[in-house]
């Protein structure tokens, strides 16, 4: 994992004042072909992102750009932002350009990204709230702060992995809860299950909640 630093400076960065501008600037929208994709890798500047599976072989991305901060400027760099995709043998990445990760001077995205059902998942996410609904394939979330909300269906999975820096982690297997333990930082370990899936989230600051259902 990355020094705690780089995750606590996300988190304060992206924390929107009063008076913050709610308005949606613009889309970004798009579809792919995955067609023999195996593993999928999202590469994510700041946001309110959902993640789910589709019924097809395709990536589909719909989210709205936002000005978490109020400052001059914003809907020209919104203007600047742009999707980009690539493929490398069984591999797609999908990445939001002309916002870096660690300088994304308060914009923020917010909606939902469909990716095919059974592909192995890397989520690289720097800040925000992270919801993931479905996904049968390994997921693998490396998050710098905010809130992680998994819900899978525990014939789905194998094993839980989960660590936190500084926050709370925990994981509900068929209403039985398991909290995280630690004195400095949390960990839930689970390898109880059934399925092919294993599930693996780091996140720095914040609240991970992983459902098993």
């Amino acid at each position: 994992m990355k020094t705690l630093w780089m995750y606590v400076l996300p988190a304060l960065l992206l924390a929107a004042p009063a008076g913050a501008d709610e308005r949606p600037i613009r889309d970004l929208n798009g579809s792919w072909s995955s067609t023999g994709v195996r593993r999928m890798e999202l590469k994510l500047p700041p946001g309110d992102i959902r993640i789910e599976p589709g019924n097809d072989a395709r990536l589909r991305v719909e989210l709205e750009v936002y000005c978490a901060i109020d400052q001059d400027g914003c809907e020209e760099r919104a203007g600047r932002l742009a999707l980009a995709t690539e493929k490398e043998g069984n591999t797609q990445t999908l990445r939001v350009t002309g916002m870096g990760t660690m300088n994304f001077r308060g914009l923020n995205l917010r909606g939902r990204i469909v990716v095919p059902r059974g592909v192995t998942l890397d989520v690289d996410f720097p800040a925000g709230d992270l919801k993931i609904r479905g996904i049968e394939g390994d997921l693998d979330v490396d998050m710098g702060a905010g809130d992680v909300d998994i819900a899978l269906r525990e014939h789905d999975v194998r094993s839980v992995r989960v660590g936190v820096g500084i926050g709370e982690a925990s994981l509900s297997v068929a209403g039985r809860t398991i909290e995280g333990s630690g004195w400095l930082g949390h960990r839930v370990r689970w390898g109880e299950g059934s399925g092919p899936s294993r599930v693996t989230v780091n996140l720095g600051v914040g609240d991970v909640g992983v459902r098993l259902d």
